[in-house]
């Protein structure tokens, strides 16, 4: 039966497991047995997360000190108190994200605002690694209740909520439909999700690529569940599969990984951030597992938390993803310990809609560009356009692009350029296609280096060519947003990189 521990992990997953608990160990609220949002004793409302509470539950079990299976145990029964039972309603079997969240409208609720459907997916891995792991250090009538957890959380998935290109998902789920129906002896279970599991495969297997391409948070994700695949599928028709993919996403993403500047290049299908020095990326996490913190592109962990500036509550996956661990090619470690040279990168992402990004990685800036006909672009976490640089001072700087709609970006040596339609038909919450926001990050940097067409940065000076008129310039926090709007029906830039 298996029972990992803390000496059964390699050195490299027993540093991010014991770093990744004392973190979150230190947020555990010790009477709601849930994460909070603060340090315990800290000044001011904690509010107790759901989800990445089930990880320090495996933290503790891992852990297996004094007292850390009874922290583990009560800490299962808060999440799973936290589950709805309502059939007939789209939030069935789901949980609430964090203790005295008001209760959903009924069949009314609107997904995302109301409720997250993918913690059906998310805990219920956490809750089937604490199975396959630890069952027997769990009193029977516990085991039983997160079996029937579980189950709920299986058949509350609507089948067409999440479809194969929904990635990070998709992978989750396919495996949990085929970890619990063997538990539970459920065939239909093990069919649909082997089923769907192969419907994924089939989609990456096209070009290569998931459709959330090089996306620093979910690729983290992929790992965590292709991991999960890999440790706990043995004999499943997608298990092959499931290595397959593993190793390919390694060798793509290693492809974008600039070693000098510690940071993926983009262009990013999903993302909430641009330095991954400077903010929780999940996919820091498999780096750490397979190379090792030094080589690894992740915050100092003694930072604070805040909207996802340093470290965050994904910190706390840790244990989870290193018992899976992470199993990376041999021949993409060189290109992680030191930048290999200048390079070019053309991908083809999808085929329907064509999608294709570009990059350009030098000794001392990376450009990222993507290409879409479609309006795939919903939302600013659409990185189309992104520059990475070394300032003087050693801090990354940056700059993307935030626009909803379709575009059509290229990247190469020293420059990127890209047209866009510029119609108020493409709409997101966020905004529409009629405007074009430069974000850009340098250490002390003021509106007035942005006046001209010509920006004069640290360590990079960029040229940008565009018909449009004169744009509006504002400072927020450390950056500094520069909007361009246009009423004709497209816009046509041309940005030229200096390094210093």
């Amino acid at each position: 039966m298996p029972n990992v521990s803390l000496d059964d992990l390699t050195p490299n997953a027993r540093d991010l497991a014991e770093q990744s608990l004392t973190w979150s160990e230190r947020r555990w609220d010790p009477e709601g047995a849930l994460l909070g949002s603060k340090i315990v004793g800290t000044p001011g409302e904690s509010r107790l997360g759901v989800r990445n509470s089930v990880w320090t539950a495996v933290g503790f079990l891992l852990r297996n000190a004094d007292g850390d299976t009874e922290r583990a145990s009560r800490t299962i029964d808060a999440i799973i108190d936290q589950q709805f039972d309502e059939p007939g309603m789209p939030y069935h079997g789901t949980y609430f994200r964090y203790v005295g969240e008001p209760h959903p409208p009924g069949k009314d609720a609107v997904m995302w605002r109301d409720f997250d459907p993918n913690w059906r997916q998310f805990i219920g891995l956490g809750l089937a690694t604490i199975l396959e792991e630890f069952e027997h250090r769990l009193e029977h009538a516990q085991v039983k209740r997160i079996e029937q957890s579980l189950e709920l959380a299986v058949i509350g998935e609507p089948p067409d909520r999440c479809p194969p290109r929904y990635t990070n998902i998709a992978l989750m789920k396919a495996a949990l439909n085929v970890w619990v129906g063997r538990r539970l002896g459920k065939q239909p279970f093990v069919d649909y999700g082997e089923s769907f599991g192969k419907d994924v495969y089939e989609l990456f297997k096209q070009t290569d690529a998931y459709d959330e391409y090089n996306s620093p948070t979910y690729y983290g994700t992929n790992f965590y569940a292709l991991g999960f695949w890999r440790r706990y599928l043995e004999g499943s028709s997608i298990r092959e599969m499931g290595l397959y993919m593993e190793a390919a996403l390694w060798r793509d993403t290693i492809r974008y990984y600039h070693a000098g500047l510690k940071n993926l290049c983009g262009p990013f299908s999903r993302s909430y951030g641009m330095d991954m020095t400077r903010y929780t990326a999940l996919v820091s996490l498999a780096f750490w597992l397979a190379f090792g913190r030094e080589q690894t592109p992740f915050p100092e962990v003694d930072q604070q938390p805040g909207n996802r500036l340093g470290i965050d509550a994904e910190f706390a996956y840790g244990p989870c993803m290193a018992i899976f661990d992470s199993i990376a090619p041999d021949d993409v470690r060189d290109d992680v310990a030191t930048f290999s040279g200048p390079r070019s990168i053309e991908k083809t992402i999808t085929l329907d809609p064509r999608r294709i990004a570009t990059a350009w990685l030098d000794d001392a800036y990376t450009l990222g560009a993507e290409s879409t006909s479609d309006y795939s672009c919903r939302s600013y976490q659409h990185h189309a356009v992104t520059v990475h640089w070394r300032c003087p001072n050693g801090e990354i700087g940056w700059l993307r692009l935030k626009h909803i709609g379709p575009i059509d970006a290229h990247a190469e040596q020293s420059r990127i350029h890209f047209t866009a339609p510029a119609s108020a038909d493409y709409k997101a919450r966020d905004g529409d296609a009629t405007t074009f926001t430069f974000v850009v990050y340098v250490p002390d940097v003021s509106e007035s280096q942005f006046e001209g067409s010509i920006w004069a940065l640290p360590g990079m000076t960029v040229s940008v060519g565009t018909s449009l008129d004169a744009p509006s310039i504002s400072k927020e926090g450390e950056t500094v947003e520069i909007t361009y709007t246009t009423s004709s029906d497209s816009a046509d830039f041309n940005l030229q990189f200096t390094t210093a």
